[in-house]
């Protein structure tokens, strides 16, 4: 009888092993403990004395759980056919509360899950005007993910006896991210971290992947669309934000700089703003990005000829894009 099962894990191209018969660890909101980079905890957010029936009482705490990866590598656990949810867990950390009654509407376990990874690839589809079935880019869930510095984090309520503390363990269901096989792709030199080292000293242009249309600030507002050439309205700077992993995206032509802080895209001249920041996030297209902004957390995507924010990177809008030199 199998005792351990060895799921595969990979960073883009490269893996690490993972074994669901992992030791077990005692955490406390003090002492949190960091297994293979990724720091594991939990934080007391209130305490009370609760009436338990005619149990008597107890104490009663809300509790925030979480991991954090502290390295500068994502962690990408791959469904084991592509794109195949189901076939593979994304489960990251179980804590157990051991002392925990797990009395009604409360928790005696908390179990912290990684975030939809996704890719470009070719998938099957229908086509509206022959009915024929034809492949086209698509960006498709293909495994889960925990990236460089994200916080996972989960709310339960758990009642224990009288006066004690939670008793925790907690159980890290992966191993660290190892380092993939360095390449170097053309126009744009990507390093395998969610902060790539990325052109920055001249102007891009933002093509999107579906529609083949260029961000570009010609009639004022942000839009997708054709552009002529020469056209500085459609050069854009990827600007370092210092001390982060973010950039600000500058405009060639007014120098402003696209922005959320408003709750929509659009243009401003504040490049400390959260909502001027985005990460750029690497596909397995050495040359294709998710653009994701640090304030709201959507990713940047076009619907006709429109700039939105996505709430995520495997949605029905595009959010895939090729930066290319002029």
């Amino acid at each position: 009888m199998i005792k351990k099962l060895l799921l595969l894990f990979i960073l883009f191209e490269l893996g690490a092993t993972r074994t669901w018969a992992q030791p077990a660890f005692p955490v406390t909101d003090t002492q949190p403990v960091v297994i293979n980079g990724l720091n594991i905890g939990y934080i007391i957010k209130s305490r009370e004395v609760k009436a338990v029936g005619d149990k008597g009482d107890f104490s009663r705490y809300a509790i925030k759980f979480y991991v954090t990866n502290t390295t500068n590598q994502p962690l990408i656990i791959p469904y084991k056919d592509g794109n195949r949810p189901g076939n593979v867990s994304d489960l990251l950390v179980k804590f157990d509360i051991l002392n925990a009654t797990g009395a009604r509407l409360t928790s005696n376990t908390a179990m912290l899950r990684a975030t939809p990874y996704n890719e470009m690839r070719l998938v099957d589809d229908k086509d509206p005007h022959t009915h024929k079935i034809i492949q086209v880019k698509r960006m498709v869930q293909i495994g889960a993910t925990i990236q460089a510095g994200q916080t996972i984090s989960a709310d339960e309520i758990v009642i224990v006896p009288l006066n004690q503390l939670p008793d925790v363990k907690a159980t890290c269901m992966v191993n660290a991210p190892q380092q993939a096989p360095s390449y170097t792709p053309n126009p744009v030199a990507v390093q395998n971290n969610p902060s790539p080292v990325i052109y920055t000293q001249g102007f891009l242009k933002f093509k999107n992947v579906f529609n083949n249309t260029y961000i570009n600030i010609e009639t004022g507002k942000p839009v997708c669309s054709s552009i002529n050439n020469g056209w500085w309205s459609a050069l854009w700077q990827l600007m370092p934000v210092a001390g982060t992993n973010y950039f600000n995206i500058k405009n060639k032509w007014k120098g402003n700089f696209i922005d959320t802080e408003r709750g929509y895209i659009t243009v401003s001249l504040n490049a400390q703003s959260p909502g001027s920041m985005w990460s750029m996030e690497p596909t397995r297209d050495p040359n294709i990005f998710m653009i994701k902004n640090a304030k709201t957390g959507g990713y940047l995507s076009v619907a006709s000829n429109n700039l939105v924010l996505s709430n995520s990177s495997g949605n029905d809008f595009s959010a895939a894009w090729r930066f290319e030199q002029p």
